[in-house]
C-alpha cells in the first residue's frame, strides 16, 4: 500500500488546484464556488522514484447548501485517518482568517505529521507575508502558487522527506476500468460503496451530490478493479457553461472514454427519458461495452417481470440492443457479484482476436442468408473480411465499392456477426473498404482506352475508399483556385 498524503483546509484556499498542480493534469473540478469538492479525490503521484497517494478533500467548515456539511466532514476525517501526512493549505493573499484557526485546532488533535502550505503566493511580497501563518503553530509555511506554477518541486521534496516508505508497495494495475453513469439518484454512489466495502463516497437523497469523477480501486476474488463514480446527469438543455454540472457532465463523458466497460445505471422506479437516451447514444458512439444495470429492482411493484422490463428497455434504448441487462439492488448488494463477473466476460469479449478463416466462415454464412443489394445497377461484390484490432473488435470488410453498402445492410451484417462470433454482447466496429480487385476490374473495362489518371484509382490501389459503420467517410471538397 502506498503512503497517503491528505490535502486539508478551509474552503477556497486552492486544495483542488493543488492536487491538479502536483498531478500535472486536471483531476478535481476547480471553481470559485465554495464547497465544490465533497468526496475524497485521489491520485497516485511519483517523484524521484518514490510514489505516494494524494487525496483532495472538501473544505472544512463549509456551509453546504444541500445540508451535506456533516457528510463532507466525515469524508475529511476518513482521509486524515488514512493519511501519514497532512498538507494544511492556507491562502497567502488573504492571510489568516478565523476558520484557518479552527482548522489548525482540529488538526492539532490528530497524531499526524503536518506541512503548512501557503497557496496563492504569486509574488515576493505575498510570499514574505506568508510568515504571518507562524501564528497557527505549524512552523514556517511553504509558499507555493498553483496559478503561477511555483514551488511544486520544493513541496514534493518536502513531502518525500516526511513519508515512511518502508512498507510501501506499488499498487497493482487494475485489470479493468468500469465507469458507472446514469441520471441523478440512480444509485451510483451506493453501488460504489457496496463494491468498495466502505463509505468511499457520499450517499444522499439530494440530487447532484456527486460532482467530480471519483476513482475507487477494489478487489474481487483476487482480481483488481478500478471503478469510476460519476456525477448524475440531467437534461443538457438545463446546463449552462457557468453551472457546476457543466464540468460534471463532461467528466462523465471522459469517464466513459476511459472505461473498459460501462455500467449504465437505471432507477427501476423511474421512467426512462432523454438523459438515458443521450447517455446510451454517447456510449454507443464511443464503441464501449455496456451493461444496462437496473437498480432498485426490489422496489418495483409486483406484476412486472424482468422479461417485460427488458422489452421496455430495448424499445427505449435501441442503440444498445446488444448490451446485456442486469437487475440489482445496490443498497443490499443483491446480484452485485454477478454483475462484476458479467463485466469480466465482456472484457474478455472485446479483447478476443479471431483468425481470418473463422471470420470469413461467418461472412460466407451471412452472404448466403442475405447478400447486399445495390441501389444502382452495379453488382455488389464482397471479397473477404479481417480483424485489425481489439477493444473494441474492429473488422474490415473488403468489397468492390463501399458506396454500395447501405447503412441498413451494415446494421444487419453486424447483428449477424454477433450471432456467429464471440462478440455477442459488445460493440463491433466495422470498416468497409474497396479492394484492389475492384480497381483491376475497372482497368479491364477501360482496356483499349487511354489509361485513367484518376488519383483515387492509382494511389488508392490496395487501399481504396473506407467507411466505418455508422460513420460515412467524409468527402473532400474542392476549394476554388
Amino acid at each position: 500500500m502506498l503512503p497517503i498524503v491528505a490535502i486539508v483546509g478551509r474552503p477556497n484556499v486552492g486544495k483542488s488546484s493543488l492536487l491538479n498542480f502536483i498531478a500535472g493534469r486536471r483531476i478535481s473540478i476547480v471553481d470559485p464556488t465554495a464547497g465544490v469538492t465533497r468526496d475524497r479525490i485521489t491520485t497516485a503521484i511519483e517523484h524521484k522514484r518514490k510514489m505516494f497517494e494524494l487525496t483532495d478533500t472538501g473544505g472544512y467548515g463549509v456551509i453546504d447548501k444541500d445540508n451535506l456539511t456533516g457528510d463532507i466532514e466525515r469524508q475529511i476525517a476518513l482521509a486524515i485517518e488514512e493519511a501519514q501526512l497532512i498538507l494544511f493549505v492556507v491562502d497567502a493573499k488573504m492571510g489568516i482568517v478565523a476558520l484557518d484557526k479552527i482548522v489548525a485546532e482540529y488538526l492539532r488533535g490528530k497524531d499526524k505529521k503536518i506541512i503548512l502550505v501557503a497557496n496563492k503566493a504569486d509574488g515576493p511580497k505575498i510570499a514574505q507575508g506568508a510568515a504571518d501563518f507562524f501564528e497557527l503553530g505549524y512552523g514556517e509555511p511553504l509558499p507555493i502558487s498553483t496559478t503561477a506554477r511555483l514551488g511544486a518541486d520544493k513541496l514534493l521534496d518536502t513531502i518525500i522527506k516526511n513519508l515512511d516508505f518502508s512498507a510501501a508497495e506499488r499498487p497493482e494495475s487494475p485489470e479493468m476500468k468500469i465507469a458507472v453513469v446514469g441520471k441523478r439518484n440512480a444509485g451510483k454512489s451506493t453501488l460504489i460503496n457496496t463494491l468498495a466495502g466502505a463509505p468511499r463516497v457520499i450517499v444522499s437523497e439530494v440530487p447532484g451530490t456527486t460532482r467530480d469523477s471519483v476513482d475507487v480501486q477494489f478487489q474481487r476474488d483476487g482480481h483488481e478493479f478500478l471503478i469510476i463514480d460519476t456525477a448524475g446527469v440531467r437534461k443538457k438543455a438545463k446546463i449552462t457553461r457557468d453551472d457546476l454540472e457543466f464540468y460534471a457532465y463532461h467528466r462523465a463523458q471522459r469517464s466513459i472514454r476511459r472505461a473498459d466497460v460501462v455500467f449504465m445505471l437505471i432507477d427501476a422506479t423511474v421512467d426512462l427519458g432523454d438523459v438515458d437516451q443521450k447517455l446510451a447514444s454517447y456510449i454507443s458512439s464511443e464503441f464501449k461495452p455496456c451493461i444496462i444495470v437496473i437498480n432498485k429492482w426490489d422496489l418495483v411493484p409486483g406484476g412486472i417481470s424482468p422479461d417485460q422490463y427488458k422489452t421496455y428497455i430495448t424499445e427505449k434504448l435501441p442503440g444498445l440492443d446488444y448490451a446485456p441487462i442486469a437487475f440489482i439492488t445496490a443498497k443490499t448488494g443483491d446480484n452485485v457479484d454477478e454483475l462484476i463477473k458479467l463485466s469480466q466476460v465482456m472484457h474478455e469479449q472485446i479483447a478476443t482476436r479471431l483468425p481470418t478463416s473463422q471470420l470469413n466462415e461467418a461472412v460466407e454464412e451471412i452472404l448466403k442468408l442475405r447478400g447486399p443489394s445495390s441501389p444502382t445497377a452495379q453488382k455488389v461484390k464482397v471479397y473477404y473480411a479481417t480483424q485489425v484490432d481489439v477493444k473494441p473488435p474492429t473488422l474490415v470488410l473488403f468489397v468492390n465499392n463501399p458506396d454500395l453498402i447501405t447503412e441498413e445492410y451494415r446494421r444487419f451484417f453486424i447483428r449477424q456477426l454477433r450471432l456467429r462470433l464471440p462478440f455477442s454482447e459488445v460493440p463491433i466496429k466495422l470498416y468497409v473498404r474497396g479492394h484492389h480487385r475492384s480497381f483491376e476490374e475497372a482497368e479491364k473495362r477501360a482496356a483499349g482506352k487511354k489509361p485513367s489518371t484518376d488519383k483515387r484509382a492509382v494511389k488508392g490501389k490496395g487501399k481504396g475508399k473506407e467507411k466505418v459503420a455508422g460513420k460515412p467517410a467524409a468527402r473532400k471538397s474542392r476549394g476554388r483556385r
